[in-house]
């Protein structure tokens, strides 16, 4: 047996504690459906989609199938360069474009969330350099945004403690309040007034989640349309990042197309669309930016973006599979029908604990509100210590390490009962929380 003192593996930004706590026993080892299993042998209900990213649940036959015969055939193309792309990966932009707003119609795939988010950042840039405007540099995002980590991400990320921890990170980013902070006008954007104040001719673009993922907050259609508005007007690039909820996640392909009039610049993916089964991210661009970017490039002055993995076939594969289960399998009506379950079961369990202040579905992008009747607000490490009372009771879910928030983000293919599951387990959790009946094992004591 390994000794949980010396595991080689490097479980990156996670506390001394929990590595000593951890048993092999809480290692997982197996899936099925919407549900994981230890190597304890314990089965656990996944509220949190993996990462928020198996938005299809394990082993859906169509996507392991997709892999498979990929793999058989070309287990390799190289997207980034040489001129000759996979075909299955120019299939898979074919078919993904179909899905985007109208109007977005080129798509460049990358491997992560981070990377998609970057490379967005670095086109907006790159175009104000074709311009002969090297004074337009400036990008501005929301606090509690959280657009990654690295460099270049986690500066654009809306969270502080993320912008010193390694020197020096990603130049001329600049945040504004979101309308969910207290106090705030949800009709009105910070983001505008700030821009005006700095001057929008210095400002490339703005970046937004449309459903902000620290906390779910949903940004309203008014406030988008008024900022997609402002962004037009100063020719400011609009980069929605749906990350998290694109591919169905919200019930559609794109929370961008639940908007009405308003399109973004740019559109980044990640998350769902593989169902989490091979890593793929995707920015999908308008075709204004398209056209600029084609007519102004040569050989030497070419955008140089990319890595090797960008674009692999085994994800191309995978997401064509996801594509076609999300428009011909019936999975976004049940996003649908399970939002409608969810909210309505929420409602209940509020009247009987008045400490779930609060709650927000969009689709199955939950995010729900802890604190004291009437009172402050709970704590993350009491949010936390609530989300391990629920994994004892065989629910999974997200709790926030700075936003006091717990998050529901279940398979977008979990049924009726699974929904009164996560719901009943919460019930026991609450009541483990406020009696002081709090898990017992090291790992939970660890997490807490």
């Amino acid at each position: 047996m390994i000794d949980p003192a010396h595991y080689a593996m490097w479980n990156s930004g996670v506390p001394r504690p929990y590595l000593k706590a951890l048993s092999p026993d809480d290692m997982l080892t197996d899936a099925d459906g919407v549900r994981v299993r230890d190597a304890g042998g314990r089965w656990y209900l996944d509220g949190r989609s993996g990462l928020w990213n198996v938005t299809l649940g394990y082993g859906n036959t169509r996507v392991l199938e997709a892999i498979k015969r990929q793999v058989e055939r070309l287990p390799f193309g190289n997207s980034y360069g040489y001129g000759r792309p996979a075909q299955v990966t120019v299939e898979c932009a074919e078919a993904l474009v179909r899905h985007m707003p109208e109007g977005i119609n080129r798509v460049r795939f990358a491997s992560n969330g981070a990377q998609a988010v970057e490379t967005a950042v670095q086109l907006s840039r790159f175009l104000r350099l074709q311009e002969e405007r090297p004074e337009r540099m400036a990008v501005f995002a929301m606090w509690d945004g959280f657009h990654g980590q690295g460099p270049g991400a986690g500066m654009v990320t809306g969270v502080s403690y993320l912008h010193h921890h390694t020197g020096p990170m990603l130049p001329g980013v600049h945040h504004a309040p979101g309308p969910f902070t207290a106090g705030a006008d949800p009709r009105v954007s910070d983001l505008e007034r700030m821009i005006t104040d700095f001057g929008p001719e210095r400002v490339t673009a703005v970046i937004v989640e449309p459903i902000v993922g620290e906390g779910g907050h949903i940004l309203s259609h008014e406030y988008l349309g008024s900022l997609a508005r402002f962004c037009r007007t100063h020719d400011i690039h609009l980069i929605f990042d749906e990350v998290v909820t694109g591919m169905g996640r919200v019930g559609d392909f794109t929370r961008a197309e639940q908007v009405p009039d308003v399109t973004p610049d740019i559109i980044t993916l990640g998350k769902g669309i593989t169902s989490g089964y091979v890593p793929m991210s995707a920015i999908a661009i308008h075709d204004r930016l398209y056209d600029q970017l084609y007519e102004g490039t040569t050989g030497d002055t070419a955008l140089s973006v990319g890595s090797t993995n960008d674009g692999h076939v085994l994800a191309a594969a995978a997401a064509l599979a996801v594509i076609e289960v999300l428009t011909e399998d019936g999975v976004l009506a049940n996003v649908a029908r399970r939002e409608a379950d969810l909210v309505a079961e929420l409602g209940k369990l509020q009247a009987q604990h008045p400490e779930l202040t609060g709650f927000r579905c969009q689709g199955l992008f939950c995010g729900l509100d802890f604190g004291e009747p009437g009172g402050e607000a709970w704590s993350p490490s009491t949010v936390n210590k609530l989300r391990m009372a629920l994994e004892r009771r065989g629910v999974l879910s997200s709790s926030l390490r700075v936003v006091p928030n717990l998050m529901l983000m279940p398979p977008l293919v979990i049924t009726e009962d699974d929904v009164a599951e996560i719901v009943a387990a919460l019930d026991g959790a609450l009541t483990d929380v406020k009696s002081g009946r709090l898990p017992e094992s090291g790992f939970a004591k660890a997490m807490g």
